[in-house]
């Protein structure tokens, strides 16, 4: 049952259309059957007028020698009633147009049927007053069921011809009566990832109070569960960030002891690196999870925020005489600024990391109609296109530990990006590189038009002084 309304109308409208059928089948019969004792009551009647008017005339008719023929009426609409008037003998007296010249039935008193020219009639067959002759009243059958249903089928029309507009009040009155559950749905669905506070339950119907109150308890729970992850979060980067950093103090003055650092010396200060990058990323992937995230989305100048990133890799650029352009429009989205940042850094760290000593890189944000275009681009190794999709797992990289540039990571940077991403609503492409070889990334933000505060507001906080193009001996203008 995809949906209530439907399931509903078309339940409500079946369960109407087939009472109403019962309804008129009940009535078609029960009237046709009225029907019938009227049109028979008809005829008796007649008879009753017959005995009247031809009461005493049947010797005078007889000595005629000769039949009465009553004149034949034209009835558009109707059933007619014909007549013949036999005496006791079987001798005809006198028949209405429509009879045939013989008598059409044995005289016998009652109703009956018979078959002559080529309908069906039915039959009255009585004796005169004076019992000194017979009276054979005729009705065609087909004639007065036709007369039966055109004035049955008056009362039965309505009732199919109210369907419709029957479904239309039901539908009217169940989206009167649905109307508090959209406006549940509407509040749910304007609401922030992080509003966790309780629906309102003032004017709620009793249905929908339950759900509420059910919904409520969920919220609080939660609440509560979110409340846990994020002091965990805070508990876990003090109680792994302190040892980490004591252990690379004494490792630090484990090799400053050591004339020649010994080559076990080398590799412990290596895995505690490792793990340092690790617990950070760990940190990081908990931070931005859409489901913990508990900031809230603000306009954030992303062409800014990139420069600011790129100023804070220089050192990396300059150590690995990297080339790096940034080109681009002054682009806006609205998200949360800690996510962005993390998401920029990863793609800029993963493309330095990776790319060789005095390799190229190049990041750009464009405007393109309703849409901001980050783009990071290297020279380095790349990534193979049958791995694209599976780089986004977590704790996965292309050629397992033994990765092929030789470079220490984790598998959670591009895990990281892709969270970021589908937290803003955005989406993420990975294509070969425009260089020679490597990798090109491409996000898709939605634009944010910023208003003047949001221009004011990024004045009064300038970011660093950042170089449009790093590496050896460049300079800010170059």
């Amino acid at each position: 049952m995809r949906s209530i309304r439907r399931f509903l109308i078309i339940t409500l409208l079946a369960i109407v259309t087939l009472a109403n059928f019962v309804a008129a089948v009940r009535g078609y019969l029960g009237s046709m059957d009225e029907a019938e004792r009227l049109f028979n009551q008809r005829m008796m009647q007649q008879v009753d007028l017959l005995n009247y008017a031809l009461s005493g005339l049947t010797e005078q008719v007889q000595h005629q020698h000769d039949i009465l023929l009553l004149p034949e009426r034209e009835l558009d609409q109707g059933a007619s009633l014909e007549l013949q008037w036999v005496a006791n003998d079987g001798q005809l007296l006198a028949r209405s147009a429509a009879m045939p010249m013989t008598v059409v039935a044995p005289l016998k008193a009652g109703f009956t049927f018979v078959n002559f020219d080529h309908y069906r009639w039915h039959l009255l067959i009585t004796p005169s007053a004076d019992n000194n002759s017979w009276f054979i009243l005729a009705e065609r059958d087909d004639q007065r069921y036709r007369l039966a249903e055109s004035m049955i089928l008056q009362a039965v029309y309505p009732m199919v011809l109210a369907i419709p507009i029957i479904g239309a009040v039901i539908w009217l009155v169940l989206a009167i009566g649905l109307k508090p559950i959209r406006r549940l749905a509407e509040e749910l669905r304007q609401r922030e990832a992080t509003d966790l506070h309780p629906l309102d339950q003032h004017d709620m119907p009793v249905e929908l109070a339950q759900l509420a109150q059910s919904a409520n308890d969920l919220l609080r729970r939660l609440g509560a569960s979110f409340a846990r992850e994020k002091r965990f979060s805070g508990d876990a980067a003090h109680e792994l960030r302190t040892p980490i950093a004591a252990l690379k103090i004494h490792c630090d003055n484990l090799l400053q002891e050591q004339a020649v650092p010994s080559d076990t010396a080398l590799r412990l200060q290596a895995g505690i690196q490792r793990m340092h990058y690790l617990v950070e990323q760990i940190l990081v992937l908990n931070r931005t999870a859409p489901d913990h995230l508990m900031g809230q989305f603000e306009p954030v100048n992303l062409t800014a925020l990139v420069k600011e990133m790129i100023a804070e890799h220089s050192a990396a650029l300059e150590a690995k005489h990297h080339y790096i352009e940034f080109d681009g429009d002054e682009s806006w989205v609205m998200g949360d600024r800690l996510a962005l940042e993390s998401l920029v850094n990863n793609l800029l760290g993963n493309a330095i990391k990776y790319t060789s000593p005095g390799g190229r890189i190049a990041v750009n944000t464009w405007l393109r109609g309703r849409s901001v275009v980050l783009e990071v681009m290297d020279n380095g190794p790349g990534i193979p296109e049958g791995q694209h999709e599976r780089v986004f797992d977590r704790f996965y990289r292309v050629g397992g530990d033994r990765h092929y540039s030789h470079t220490p990571g984790c598998g959670l940077g591009l895990s990281i990006v892709k969270q970021v991403v589908d937290l803003h609503d955005a989406s993420i492409h990975l294509t070969p590189s425009r260089f020679e070889h490597g990798l090109f990334v491409m996000v898709t933000f939605a634009a944010y038009v910023p208003s003047a505060q949001d221009i004011k507001n990024m004045r009064s906080n300038p970011l660093s002084h950042t170089h449009r193009t790093l590496g050896d001996d460049t300079s800010a203008d170059e």
